[in-house]
């Protein structure tokens, strides 16, 4: 989208947004902090959580920053900046403020409305973000079929990442044929500590691995 857009980022897209937003929450006696940073990406609750918004306090920041992150499969800019707004609240509050009386009170005041974890912007706000929207320009960033991943990779696909291996489990046997008693153990307890023992018959014979690779397996 670069060149049909004056932001070639969705952060600094986000940040502008934020910027234009300064004024409108300065007239309600709030002061946004400077330091935030911005990502459309996944909240910690992941891609099956619902939520759609987060903002981290700077008080769990190394450098004092805090962090809003709007979910990626949210791509109409009123909506984003909807959400956007909302995570802006929780910054002018102390980090352990929740959505309690003190995010109703902020919130309500510069014109969100409804169920407090759901607010969504009321006519006249929604009227300021249409506003911001417009003057921003396109949002560089395409709806994200979450759904559509999850049913035809089932899932992130992780780059580099070895696919962690369970545990193999041999088999033992009782050195009698007729006995029948038979159990499963790992190769390395085996190795460790020798084999298993049939309560009639003693020690067992334990198909073994013909080489070291399935030790590895085993740890992981």
């Amino acid at each position: 989208m670069k060149g049909s857009n004056c932001h070639d980022t969705r952060e600094a897209w986000l940040r502008a947004g934020t910027n234009e937003l300064r004024g409108y929450f300065k007239s309600w006696e709030y002061e946004l902090p400077e330091h935030i940073r911005f990502a459309i990406g996944f909240p910690s609750t992941g891609r099956k959580g619902k939520r759609v918004g987060e903002c981290w306090h700077s008080s769990a920041s190394d450098d004092a920053a805090y962090e809003i992150f709007i979910r990626a499969d949210l791509c109409e800019p009123e909506k984003v900046l909807a959400v956007l707004i909302k995570q802006l609240v929780h910054t002018l509050l102390p980090p352990d403020a929740g959505h309690g009386q003190l995010f109703k009170t902020a919130a309500t005041r510069i014109g969100l409305e409804g169920p407090m974890r759901e607010a969504q912007p009321g006519p006249l706000l929604k009227g300021k973000l249409q506003e911001v929207a417009e003057k921003l320009g396109p949002l560089p960033h395409a709806h994200l079929d979450i759904e559509r991943q999850a049913m035809t990779t089932r899932g992130s696909v992780a780059i580099g990442v070895p696919k962690k291996q369970g545990i193999r489990y041999r088999k033992a046997e009782c050195v009698q044929k007729d006995c029948g008693f038979t159990v499963r153990v790992t190769a390395s307890h085996v190795r460790d500590i020798g084999p298993p023992h049939c309560p009639r018959h003693g020690a067992m014979t334990v198909d073994m691995p013909s080489d070291s690779s399935e030790t590895e397996a085993e740890a992981a």
